[in-house]
């Protein structure tokens, strides 16, 4: 046990029950949700939710969850201009989390977004989140292939079932 291990675990414990309040008001709300052939990460579930504090709307987010189901891809995340400032996308990216317990990956970082990927990967890696940062679309083809072996079918009722490369369910 190193010396600094209980100072971390206090930071850490502090750091959640911030995030804990900030998200305790927020609700993700899905709007969509389907596996579209074509897209980054079919055959695994594309998600589009509205981001609601209050009740009201205040921003949405769009992310994908990988066919092997070890990460979620953060494609499109939007806070409206009057609620930014607030945390809100932090408590969002906080909410992600806890509710899949998965690593997050940002896609596509865009110039106006760079600072708040760079402070939500440092709050967030502070209480234990892994959050990696701008997949580029040039790095796409070798995620994919990680999980080309999966298939997307339908069973007899009209379900969609996902199956490995010899017909078993993942």
């Amino acid at each position: 046990m190193s010396l600094f291990d209980p100072l971390r675990d206090f930071f850490q414990r502090r750091q959640v029950t911030r995030l804990e309040t900030l998200a305790t008001s927020l609700q993700l709300v899905t709007l969509r949700s389907e596996a579209l052939r074509g897209n980054f990460v079919f055959p695994g579930l594309d998600i589009t939710a509205a981001i609601h504090q209050h009740g009201q709307q205040v921003g949405y987010i769009t992310y994908g969850v990988s066919p092997l189901n070890d990460r979620l891809y953060i494609s499109d995340f939007k806070i409206r201009p009057a609620h930014q400032a607030q945390r809100l996308g932090l408590a969002s990216l906080w909410c992600l989390s806890r509710q899949y317990g998965l690593p997050l990956d940002s896609m596509h970082e865009v110039g106006t977004s760079k600072g708040f990927w760079a402070k939500a990967e440092q709050r967030l890696r502070a209480v234990g989140v892994h959050l990696q940062r701008d997949i580029r679309t040039g790095d796409q083809p070798a995620l994919m292939a990680s999980w080309a072996h999966y298939e997307t079918r339908s069973d007899s009722v009209g379900r969609t079932v996902t199956t490995g490369s010899k017909g078993s369910v993942p």
